[in-house]
């Protein structure tokens, strides 16, 4: 059964993190207007990712609902997603899956065959394709240092849960904790 037409925020958004809020607060606002739902897509496993998540996909799952998310679409990171090009990634899963009539994503965002297309590949197959697209500037701290769920990592090994928490935009949760011990 095919999904219903969406606002489409792509990403991983492991941590839920301050950036990753900010696609969600565009997508709800996109999704108002248009007077469609907001589908967050994800993949059950990080591609390259080195070390442990900064969430469990339940996890993930639980916070990209309590942002705002309608649904949270979930796509396995098998080898033949892993293989997939992006022009393939965005007929199969963003057009045909998906059903995204508008897509949200960072200006950082990577995709298809070991990222090896990005924001302005996106731009063009989207226009193609009469498919909307927001790309989201990236989201920095006060001192100017930008929130991503690399520098939360970082911040978690450093033992520096204040600045973890401050990109998080909530406390550092017990399993974070866990995940990245002093």
């Amino acid at each position: 059964m095919k999904r219903p037409p969406a606002v489409v925020c792509l990403g991983f958004f492991d941590g839920v993190h301050r950036g990753h809020l900010a696609l969600i607060t565009a997508g709800k606002q996109i999704a108002a207007r248009e007077g469609l739902p907001l589908r967050v897509h994800t993949f059950d496993a990080m591609p390259g990712l080195k070390g442990p998540a900064l969430t469990d996909l339940p996890e993930r799952k639980r916070l990209l609902l309590a942002a705002g998310a309608d649904e949270v679409a979930v796509s396995p990171f098998d080898e033949a997603m892993r293989r997939m090009t992006g022009d393939d990634f965005f007929r199969k899963v963003v057009l045909e899956e998906l059903n995204a009539r508008h897509v949200v994503c960072g200006d950082d965002h990577r995709f298809g065959y070991r990222g090896g297309w990005g924001v302005e590949e996106l731009a063009r197959l989207c226009k193609e394709s009469g498919v909307g697209l927001t790309v989201v500037p990236q989201v920095t701290m006060e001192n100017g240092q930008r929130i991503s769920s690399t520098a939360i990592r970082q911040a978690l090994q450093n033992g520096d849960y204040p600045l973890a928490e401050a990109m998080l935009g909530r406390p550092v949760s017990e399993e974070m904790k866990k995940s990245f011990p002093l």
